[in-house]
């Protein structure tokens, strides 16, 4: 059975452009999927906590020397990972924010990314522990930031994520964005049915894979 991680990041719980797409992502998954497993997580209702520092002391101890306090500070960070883990297939909702990602986004990479869990370091050097997984990142942009556009060198949002869940061992992770949603009502619909569209292809052309 295919399993889906489906992550929203938007603190807008109405309104924003990226969970339309994730609904549309989610359904056309279960068509392609069915009787698939889809695991909702809402990091823009309920972001976790920023890392403090007995958390992250915590995730430095080896299981065996663990207190009763450091599997309570460990439990959040654990059922994070063990989403992301079970899960063939992630779509992830991410507006973006401030050229990057939401605060609460930024929150769940720190969670999950956890030596021993999520990656190793080797003596030739870090080894993502997450291969074999494909990751769907759905944006929506105020302003133009693809191809030639005069700010793309300010998206630093597909450059972080490309290279974060490349550090985790999954190299497969596809963008698909809707641009313009800051210019005018037109222009953000019409680049939201763009979006849409490509969506619809991603499936119809098998871009989203069975994974044995």
């Amino acid at each position: 059975m295919s399993t889906l991680l489906a992550i929203n990041t938007s603190p807008m719980t109405t309104t924003a452009v990226t969970r339309r797409l994730v609904e549309t992502f989610v359904s056309l998954w279960r068509d392609r999927f069915p009787g698939g497993r889809v695991i909702p997580r809402d990091l823009g209702v309920a972001p976790p906590p920023h890392l403090d520092e007995r958390t992250l002391a915590a995730f430095a101890k080896p299981e065996e020397v663990l207190t009763a306090d450091d599997r309570r500070l460990l439990a959040l960070s654990d059922d994070l990972i063990g989403e992301l883990v079970a899960a063939d297939h992630v779509v992830i909702g991410s507006p973006m924010y401030n050229f990057t990602v939401t605060s609460g986004f930024k929150a769940w990479i720190d969670m999950v990314g956890r030596a021993g869990k999520t990656f190793d370091y080797s003596p030739s050097g870090p080894r993502g522990l997450l291969g074999g997984r494909q990751v769907f990142v759905l944006t929506a942009r105020g302003g133009f930031y693809t191809n030639d556009a005069s700010e793309a060198p300010m998206d630093f949002q597909e450059s972080f994520l490309r290279g974060y869940f490349g550090f985790l061992g999954i190299e497969d992770v596809r963008f698909i964005h809707a641009e313009g949603q800051g210019i005018d009502p037109g222009t953000a619909r019409n680049n939201e049915a763009e979006a849409i569209s490509q969506l619809e292809a991603l499936f119809a052309g098998g871009g989203v894979q069975r994974v044995a």
